[in-house]
Protein backbone atom coordinates (compact mmCIF):
# COMPACT_ATOMS: atom_id res chain seq x y z
CA UNK A 1 0.00 0.00 0.00
CA UNK A 2 1.47 3.18 -0.81
CA UNK A 3 1.72 5.73 2.50
CA UNK A 4 0.06 8.17 0.28
CA UNK A 5 -3.31 6.58 -0.16
CA UNK A 6 -3.72 7.07 3.80
CA UNK A 7 -5.38 10.04 3.24
CA UNK A 8 -8.03 8.94 1.32
CA UNK A 9 -9.16 5.93 3.83
CA UNK A 10 -11.85 5.67 5.84
CA UNK A 11 -13.16 2.63 8.43
CA UNK A 12 -15.58 0.65 7.10
CA UNK A 13 -17.40 0.12 9.88
CA UNK A 14 -17.70 4.03 11.19
CA UNK A 15 -15.68 6.03 8.66
CA UNK A 16 -13.46 7.62 11.04
CA UNK A 17 -9.96 8.36 10.34
CA UNK A 18 -7.18 5.79 10.82
CA UNK A 19 -4.13 5.73 12.90
CA UNK A 20 -1.41 3.73 10.91
CA UNK A 21 1.59 2.45 12.52
CA UNK A 22 3.80 0.23 10.40
CA UNK A 23 7.09 -2.39 10.98
CA UNK A 24 7.70 -3.14 7.53
CA UNK A 25 7.46 0.01 4.88
CA UNK A 26 9.78 1.50 2.18
CA UNK A 27 9.60 5.27 1.19
CA UNK A 28 7.10 5.20 -0.57
CA UNK A 29 5.10 1.93 0.80
CA UNK A 30 4.00 -0.03 3.81
CA UNK A 31 4.57 -3.87 3.91
CA UNK A 32 3.30 -4.36 7.01
CA UNK A 33 1.51 -2.93 9.56
CA UNK A 34 -1.76 -1.71 11.37
CA UNK A 35 -4.84 0.20 10.89
CA UNK A 36 -6.56 1.15 13.84
CA UNK A 37 -9.52 3.70 13.68
CA UNK A 38 -9.22 6.20 15.91
CA UNK A 39 -13.08 6.48 16.60
CA UNK A 40 -14.27 2.55 17.27
CA UNK A 41 -10.63 1.87 18.09
CA UNK A 42 -11.55 -1.18 15.11
CA UNK A 43 -7.90 -2.54 13.84
CA UNK A 44 -7.28 -4.03 10.15
CA UNK A 45 -4.17 -4.92 8.85
CA UNK A 46 -1.45 -4.87 6.12
CA UNK A 47 0.02 -7.52 4.61
CA UNK A 48 2.49 -8.01 2.07
CA UNK A 49 1.94 -4.68 1.07
CA UNK A 50 -2.26 -4.82 1.04
CA UNK A 51 -4.31 -3.29 3.26
CA UNK A 52 -6.79 -6.12 4.34
CA UNK A 53 -10.55 -4.95 5.17
CA UNK A 54 -11.75 -8.74 5.01
CA UNK A 55 -11.23 -11.71 7.25
CA UNK A 56 -8.83 -13.59 5.58
CA UNK A 57 -8.02 -17.01 4.21
CA UNK A 58 -4.14 -17.35 4.28
CA UNK A 59 -4.42 -21.10 2.87
CA UNK A 60 -2.50 -22.10 -0.80
CA UNK A 61 -5.54 -23.57 -2.31
CA UNK A 62 -5.99 -24.48 -5.84
CA UNK A 63 -7.31 -21.47 -6.91
CA UNK A 64 -4.53 -19.59 -5.97
CA UNK A 65 -1.83 -21.73 -7.98
CA UNK A 66 -4.85 -21.59 -10.69
CA UNK A 67 -4.46 -17.85 -10.69
CA UNK A 68 -0.45 -18.27 -11.06
CA UNK A 69 -0.95 -19.74 -14.27
CA UNK A 70 -3.70 -17.43 -15.86
CA UNK A 71 -1.26 -14.70 -14.81
CA UNK A 72 1.88 -16.32 -16.46
CA UNK A 73 0.34 -18.43 -19.09
CA UNK A 74 -2.20 -15.34 -19.99
CA UNK A 75 -2.24 -12.07 -18.64
CA UNK A 76 1.45 -10.96 -18.65
CA UNK A 77 2.07 -12.05 -22.45
CA UNK A 78 -1.91 -11.01 -23.36
CA UNK A 79 -2.39 -14.49 -25.09
CA UNK A 80 -5.82 -14.17 -23.63
CA UNK A 81 -6.63 -12.03 -26.65
CA UNK A 82 -6.64 -15.43 -28.41
CA UNK A 83 -10.09 -16.34 -26.93
CA UNK A 84 -11.81 -13.75 -28.45
CA UNK A 85 -12.76 -13.72 -32.01
CA UNK A 86 -12.11 -10.89 -33.93
CA UNK A 87 -15.01 -9.06 -34.15
CA UNK A 88 -15.35 -9.18 -29.95
CA UNK A 89 -11.87 -7.98 -29.72
CA UNK A 90 -12.39 -4.92 -31.65
CA UNK A 91 -15.72 -4.11 -29.86
CA UNK A 92 -13.66 -5.15 -26.35
CA UNK A 93 -11.63 -2.48 -27.46
CA UNK A 94 -14.06 0.49 -28.26
CA UNK A 95 -15.59 -0.50 -24.50
CA UNK A 96 -12.59 -0.22 -22.73
CA UNK A 97 -11.78 3.19 -24.77
CA UNK A 98 -15.58 4.09 -24.10
CA UNK A 99 -14.76 3.57 -20.07
CA UNK A 100 -11.29 5.24 -19.96
CA UNK A 101 -12.73 8.08 -21.00
CA UNK A 102 -13.75 9.26 -17.49
CA UNK A 103 -9.88 8.92 -16.03
CA UNK A 104 -7.92 12.03 -16.06
CA UNK A 105 -4.57 11.85 -16.92
CA UNK A 106 -3.74 14.70 -14.34
CA UNK A 107 -0.84 13.15 -11.70
CA UNK A 108 -3.23 14.75 -9.02
CA UNK A 109 -5.94 12.52 -9.86
CA UNK A 110 -7.22 9.80 -7.58
CA UNK A 111 -8.61 6.58 -9.43
CA UNK A 112 -10.65 3.76 -7.86
CA UNK A 113 -11.20 0.33 -9.94
CA UNK A 114 -13.10 -2.24 -7.97
CA UNK A 115 -13.84 -5.82 -8.76
CA UNK A 116 -10.59 -5.85 -10.15
CA UNK A 117 -9.97 -9.76 -10.96
CA UNK A 118 -7.06 -10.37 -12.49
CA UNK A 119 -5.55 -6.83 -14.11
CA UNK A 120 -6.50 -7.44 -17.09
CA UNK A 121 -8.79 -3.97 -17.58
CA UNK A 122 -6.39 -2.22 -14.75
CA UNK A 123 -3.22 -2.51 -17.08
CA UNK A 124 -5.05 0.03 -19.25
CA UNK A 125 -5.89 2.58 -16.31
CA UNK A 126 -1.87 2.78 -15.47
CA UNK A 127 -1.06 3.28 -18.80
CA UNK A 128 -3.79 6.17 -19.61
CA UNK A 129 -3.24 8.46 -15.88
CA UNK A 130 -0.46 9.98 -14.39
CA UNK A 131 -2.49 10.32 -11.26
CA UNK A 132 -2.71 7.45 -8.29
CA UNK A 133 -4.40 4.11 -8.80
CA UNK A 134 -6.31 2.11 -6.50
CA UNK A 135 -7.51 -1.20 -6.99
CA UNK A 136 -10.05 -2.69 -4.90
CA UNK A 137 -11.11 -6.56 -4.92
CA UNK A 138 -12.54 -8.94 -2.27
CA UNK A 139 -10.33 -11.77 -2.75
CA UNK A 140 -6.63 -11.73 -0.90
CA UNK A 141 -5.53 -14.40 -3.34
CA UNK A 142 -6.75 -12.19 -6.05
CA UNK A 143 -4.85 -9.34 -4.91
CA UNK A 144 -1.47 -10.99 -4.05
CA UNK A 145 -1.84 -11.96 -7.95
CA UNK A 146 -2.17 -8.19 -8.80
CA UNK A 147 0.39 -7.52 -7.02
CA UNK A 148 2.83 -10.33 -9.09
CA UNK A 149 1.25 -9.22 -12.27
CA UNK A 150 1.47 -5.45 -11.86
CA UNK A 151 5.63 -5.81 -11.05
CA UNK A 152 5.82 -8.31 -14.08
CA UNK A 153 4.68 -5.50 -16.37
CA UNK A 154 6.60 -2.80 -14.32
CA UNK A 155 3.34 -1.01 -14.02
CA UNK A 156 2.90 -1.38 -10.27
CA UNK A 157 4.80 2.09 -9.00
CA UNK A 158 1.68 3.88 -8.90
CA UNK A 159 -1.13 1.61 -7.75
CA UNK A 160 -2.02 0.31 -4.48
CA UNK A 161 -4.13 -2.90 -3.68
CA UNK A 162 -7.39 -3.09 -1.25
CA UNK A 163 -8.81 -6.51 -0.27
CA UNK A 164 -11.79 -5.63 0.91
CA UNK A 165 -16.12 -5.81 0.35
CA UNK A 166 -16.70 -3.22 -2.04
CA UNK A 167 -20.71 -2.91 -0.29
CA UNK A 168 -18.40 -0.84 2.31
CA UNK A 169 -15.76 0.61 0.77
CA UNK A 170 -13.23 1.82 3.10
CA UNK A 171 -12.60 5.34 1.96
CA UNK A 172 -13.67 8.78 2.79
CA UNK A 173 -16.77 10.44 0.98
CA UNK A 174 -15.76 12.08 -2.24
CA UNK A 175 -11.79 11.32 -2.76
CA UNK A 176 -12.25 9.90 -6.29
CA UNK A 177 -11.85 11.70 -9.37
CA UNK A 178 -13.21 8.62 -11.48
CA UNK A 179 -14.62 5.07 -10.13
CA UNK A 180 -14.50 2.11 -12.91
CA UNK A 181 -15.06 -1.56 -12.95
CA UNK A 182 -14.76 -4.12 -15.72
CA UNK A 183 -17.13 -6.75 -15.94
CA UNK A 184 -18.18 -5.82 -12.32
CA UNK A 185 -21.82 -5.14 -13.21
CA UNK A 186 -22.12 -9.24 -13.56
CA UNK A 187 -21.42 -9.62 -9.78
CA UNK A 188 -24.12 -10.58 -7.41
CA UNK A 189 -25.63 -8.10 -5.39
CA UNK A 190 -24.63 -4.89 -7.25
CA UNK A 191 -26.76 -2.07 -5.79
CA UNK A 192 -25.33 -1.12 -2.65
CA UNK A 193 -21.79 -0.85 -4.54
CA UNK A 194 -23.35 1.52 -7.10
CA UNK A 195 -24.43 3.50 -3.87
CA UNK A 196 -21.02 2.77 -2.70
CA UNK A 197 -19.18 4.02 -5.49
CA UNK A 198 -21.59 7.24 -5.36
CA UNK A 199 -20.63 8.29 -2.25
CA UNK A 200 -16.55 7.80 -2.82
CA UNK A 201 -17.02 9.91 -5.98
CA UNK A 202 -16.30 13.66 -6.04
CA UNK A 203 -18.65 15.90 -7.15
CA UNK A 204 -19.55 15.89 -10.84
CA UNK A 205 -16.93 12.81 -10.93
CA UNK A 206 -17.89 9.55 -13.27
CA UNK A 207 -18.49 5.80 -12.62
CA UNK A 208 -17.83 3.43 -15.41
CA UNK A 209 -18.66 0.11 -15.07
CA UNK A 210 -19.84 -2.76 -17.57
CA UNK A 211 -21.36 -6.27 -17.76
CA UNK A 212 -23.75 -8.40 -19.93
CA UNK A 213 -27.17 -8.25 -21.20
CA UNK A 214 -29.04 -11.26 -21.83
CA UNK A 215 -31.93 -12.05 -23.86
CA UNK A 216 -35.19 -12.29 -21.39
CA UNK A 217 -36.04 -15.65 -20.11
CA UNK A 218 -33.65 -17.64 -21.68
CA UNK A 219 -31.47 -19.76 -19.01
CA UNK A 220 -28.72 -17.26 -19.17
CA UNK A 221 -31.05 -14.50 -18.34
CA UNK A 222 -33.19 -17.18 -15.37
CA UNK A 223 -29.66 -18.25 -13.83
CA UNK A 224 -28.56 -14.76 -13.30
CA UNK A 225 -31.38 -13.56 -11.16
CA UNK A 226 -31.34 -16.45 -9.45
CA UNK A 227 -27.42 -15.34 -8.06
CA UNK A 228 -28.80 -11.51 -7.83
CA UNK A 229 -26.97 -9.98 -10.70
CA UNK A 230 -29.97 -7.79 -11.61
CA UNK A 231 -28.41 -5.69 -14.38
CA UNK A 232 -30.14 -8.08 -16.97
CA UNK A 233 -31.36 -5.15 -18.39
CA UNK A 234 -31.06 -2.00 -19.44
CA UNK A 235 -33.95 -0.73 -17.44
CA UNK A 236 -32.76 -2.58 -14.67
CA UNK A 237 -29.13 -0.47 -14.32
CA UNK A 238 -30.68 3.03 -15.51
CA UNK A 239 -33.42 2.69 -12.98
CA UNK A 240 -30.92 1.77 -10.11
CA UNK A 241 -28.36 4.27 -10.97
CA UNK A 242 -31.26 6.60 -10.83
CA UNK A 243 -32.11 5.46 -7.81
CA UNK A 244 -28.57 6.51 -6.34
CA UNK A 245 -28.90 9.87 -7.59
CA UNK A 246 -26.31 9.53 -10.50
CA UNK A 247 -27.34 11.88 -13.37
CA UNK A 248 -26.17 11.96 -17.47
CA UNK A 249 -26.25 8.51 -17.30
CA UNK A 250 -25.10 7.03 -20.70
CA UNK A 251 -25.68 3.23 -21.56
CA UNK A 252 -23.98 2.05 -24.74
CA UNK A 253 -23.99 -1.85 -26.08
CA UNK A 254 -21.15 -2.70 -27.84
CA UNK A 255 -21.50 -6.51 -28.56
CA UNK A 256 -24.14 -8.97 -29.49
CA UNK A 257 -23.84 -12.63 -30.03
CA UNK A 258 -24.36 -15.80 -29.01
CA UNK A 259 -21.88 -17.44 -26.12
CA UNK A 260 -19.29 -19.89 -27.39
CA UNK A 261 -17.23 -21.18 -24.45
CA UNK A 262 -18.09 -24.89 -23.81
CA UNK A 263 -17.19 -24.54 -20.33
CA UNK A 264 -18.72 -21.26 -19.08
CA UNK A 265 -20.92 -21.42 -16.24
CA UNK A 266 -22.31 -18.00 -16.96
CA UNK A 267 -23.62 -17.31 -20.23
CA UNK A 268 -24.85 -20.62 -20.76
CA UNK A 269 -23.43 -22.09 -23.92
CA UNK A 270 -25.22 -21.21 -26.79
CA UNK A 271 -27.23 -18.41 -25.34
CA UNK A 272 -28.02 -14.56 -26.96
CA UNK A 273 -26.26 -12.26 -25.11
CA UNK A 274 -24.54 -8.24 -25.31
CA UNK A 275 -21.87 -6.41 -24.04
CA UNK A 276 -22.34 -2.76 -22.52
CA UNK A 277 -20.94 -0.05 -20.43
CA UNK A 278 -22.14 2.43 -18.60
CA UNK A 279 -21.27 5.87 -17.80
CA UNK A 280 -22.90 7.92 -14.65
CA UNK A 281 -22.07 11.39 -12.70
CA UNK A 282 -22.09 12.36 -9.55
Amino acid sequence: MRISIINYLACPVCRGDFLLSTHEKTKERVIGGKLKCKKCSKSFYIENGIACFVCLDRKITEDTKKLRRITIKQEIPKTWTKLFSKEEYTALRKEWDWMLSVVEKNKNAVHLDFATGTGRFLRNIVSKTNGEIIALDFSYSTCQELIYFLKKIKKYRRVSVICADAHKMPFKNGVFNSVSSWAGLAEPRMEGVIKEARRVLKRMAYLTASGLHYQKDSRSFLLAKKNYINFVTKKAIIQTLKKANFRNIEHKVFFRGKWNEKESYLPILGDSYSTFAIRAQK
